[in-house]
């Protein structure tokens, strides 16, 4: 029994819920060439730079997909609207500005670049221009995230924050192949953005989304309404994992 498993009620939903989200690890949303790209080499300045727009672009609406999900929400559903807003005031930084996630991102992001480039980079004047599957993501998980049914915008969140952990474990893996541009301690102070999910807040929010969605679903039919959400999430992001890895990778003309 894992870790997270025993944290959970037994109840028939709710293991059916955490059976379908831990299915994320046999999904090429986790299972893909970009991550074995990333964790394997370190890669020149421009493809660094196509790296950190299109996941940027893919991060960035996290607070609006927690949105469209809350306002899908009855009033009546007090667990799940109160966990989901507990997950995006983590998102928010705690009401802390310079803490909000995507500050911390494009924080690393410039160094990361300036370091690499000899020279200083702004994030906000990289080129702005993003991957096709980057855009599906945006533009097709918020038709998902804001459904109008509920459980098929419980299912995409359950699929974005099961596939978050492994995912911000394995960039940050990735990212220690660009430690030579560091002081030790340096490279580390720069990384709060990973040391903040990989710690508590992405494990409490994947045990946030079982329990939310569990907490939804009455019926076989609110059960596959999430399990529909949570594959169609978990393909857009297949899709941009594999547009992402062709264009990082070394020779290509993206």
């Amino acid at each position: 029994m894992s870790a997270v498993t025993a944290e959970l009620h037994t109840d028939s939903h709710e293991k059916r819920v955490l059976d379908l989200a831990e299915s994320v690890y046999r999904h090429p949303a986790l299972n893909n060439a970009f991550y074995d790209l990333w964790r394997s080499t370190e890669l020149p300045a421009a493809k660094v730079e196509i790296v950190a727009r299109n996941f940027f672009a893919q991060v960035a609406p996290t607070v609006n997909r927690l949105a469209l999900v809350f306002l899908r929400m009855s009033p009546d559903d007090l667990v799940a609207r109160s966990e989901t807003v507990e997950n995006l005031n983590d998102e928010m930084g705690n009401g802390d500005p310079k803490r909000v996630h995507t500050v911390l991102l494009k924080n690393f992001f410039s160094v990361l670049l300036s370091r690499i480039q000899g020279h200083e980079v702004e994030f906000d004047d990289i080129d702005p221009t993003v991957l096709p599957a980057t855009q599906r993501v945006v533009d097709e998980g918020a038709k998902l995230f804001g459904h109008e049914n509920v459980k098929v915008g419980c299912g995409a969140l359950l699929a974005q924050e099961w596939h978050a952990y492994a995912q911000l474990v394995y960039l940050y893996e990735g990212s220690r192949n660009y430690m030579r541009h560091f002081a030790l301690e340096e490279f580390h102070e720069h990384c709060e953005f990973f040391y903040l999910h990989i710690g508590a807040a992405e494990k409490e929010h994947k045990l946030h989304a079982v329990s939310s969605s569990a907490a939804l679903c009455k019926t076989e039919e609110d059960l596959e309404a999430l399990e529909f959400g949570f594959t169609s999430y978990l393909d857009l992001l297949a899709d941009f994992w594999q547009e992402l890895a062709v264009a990082a990778a070394p020779g290509s003309e993206a």
